[in-house]
Order: C-alpha cells, then structure tokens, then sequence
C-alpha cells in the first residue's frame, strides 16, 4: 500500500540531507592541534553567523590550534581572490581574529572564535532550550552529522556526512545541561561538529536547526571510541558561551522556536 503524499519518506530525507550538505559544508571546518608533546589531533568546528565558529572545549583547551583549514576548495579560491587578503604571505589560510574563548563554567564543552573567512550561509539554532523541552519531544526526528574524522591512509581530512536519528535525551552524573544522544556511530575528529535535526524533511530550509555539537563518546572502562554512545550537547549552553564572550551574532539572536 503507498504511503500518502504528506508522510515523509526515506528518499525524502535522503533528499533533505543532500540539500542541508550542500548548504552548509562551507561552514563546517576542521581544527588541526598538537599537545605539548607534538602530538597531533583534529576536531570539527561550524559557523555560526558574521565569522564567528564553534567547537568543543576539549578540541583546543591546552592545545596549540596548528591551522583551521575547510575541505572545500572554492573556499580557498574565495580567501586566495580576496583583494583585502592580497598584504597577506598566504591568502589562502584561514585567520583566527579572535579567540578562542570558552563557556564560563569549566565542565561544559563549549568554545567560540571568529576566523576572517565568513561563508554566505550559517548554522541555524532551534528553539529547545533546556526549560522547554519535554524528555520525548525530539526522540527519533531524523539527524546529520558533520565532521572531520581521521580516515585511515588518507591524504588530508575530509568532511564526512552521516545520518542517523536521536535516540534518547540524558541526563549525565557529572555535568549540566541537556545532553541527546544519537544513532551516528562516535568517532574522535566528530567532536565539535554540528548535528542538524530534521523536524519537517519536506520543508528544506525552515524544517532544519542546529541540534547540538558532538561532545564525547559515552563509553566504559576507557572501551574504544567507537563502541559508545555519540553525545550532542545542546543549544543552550552554545547560546550561553556566545552571549558570554560577546560573540553572539545578531542573526542568531532572532533564530525562531523549534516546532517539535
């Protein structure tokens, strides 16, 4: 028996996905890291609106941000014929103006800064603020993740796009906030990325809004990354960091609720 036409199908949130890839991959770089001890890492970072990013504190807290690179190279043919980047040695490389700069309480894994390449598109926050949001509201709406996960003998980071739903929101011993958890299987260089949730697949623009970023992977006695669960932060605490660090861009400050 056919589904009837209103109700959403798999190719209509494949659909959905493709077009929320092609919007936003612009905005979702990667953060290139080393530790004291040279060693090197990455993680993911995602804008926001008027050049500011995020990501999660722990992908540059007491690290050395070695670059902030994007896969895409028409963003580095844009910054190369940037007449106002002509001065610069390399006008190809990602500048970071500001920051970074963290959320005010230590335990939260948020961290904001602006870069001089400003994509034409942002990341759209929902309105499920903390308060307002009931346990079940959001469980199984449809989510995309983006990030920058190391790929075994590739050449350079790519950014990688997975789908998935959420699964469940928690409530974790040792932190604040609403934290959701997703189906999208957890790996290290996911962590800061965004999570877009579907909650009308058939509306390809307003249907979209910033779910959370990648936090962690909920697993135990130190298991491999992969075997736990993908933690999302949620909106809120990002909102908080940005209005703390007068970051908070004005398109954001009007972002509408999130119909759930």
């Amino acid at each position: 028996m056919p589904l009837p036409p209103s109700t959403p199908s798999l190719d209509t949130f494949r659909h959905w996905a493709k077009i929320q890839f092609a919007t936003y991959s612009k905005c979702v770089g990667y953060i290139d890291t080393e530790d004291q001890q040279g060693k090197r890492g990455i993680g993911t970072c995602f804008h926001v609106g008027d050049g500011i990013y995020v990501t999660a504190r722990h992908v540059i807290e007491g690290r050395r941000i070695v670059s902030v690179d994007f896969h895409d190279l028409s963003v580095a043919m844009e910054l190369i014929q940037d007449v106002s980047r002509m001065e610069l040695d390399r006008p190809g490389n990602v500048q970071i103006l500001e920051g970074p700069a963290y959320h005010p309480d230590p335990t939260v894994d948020v961290a904001c800064f602006r870069l001089d390449y400003v994509p034409a598109d942002y990341i759209p926050f929902g309105g499920h603020f903390d308060d307002y949001l009931g346990q079940y509201d959001l469980l199984l709406h449809r989510t995309l993740v983006l990030g920058y996960p190391p790929i075994p003998f590739t050449v350079e980071p790519v950014l990688v796009a997975s789908l998935g739903e959420i699964n469940a929101l928690v409530t974790l011993r040792d932190r604040n906030y609403v934290h959701f958890l997703v189906s999208t299987m957890a790996r290290g260089g996911f962590s800061g990325g965004p999570v877009l949730v579907a909650y009308n697949e058939l509306n390809e623009k307003s249907g979209t809004a910033l779910l959370g970023l990648v936090t962690d992977s909920l697993v135990r006695d130190h298991g491999p990354t992969e075997t736990g669960f993908m933690t999302v932060l949620s909106i809120e605490p990002i909102y908080e960091c940005l209005e703390r660090n007068h970051m908070l861009p004005a398109l954001q400050k009007m972002s509408g609720d999130l119909d759930v």
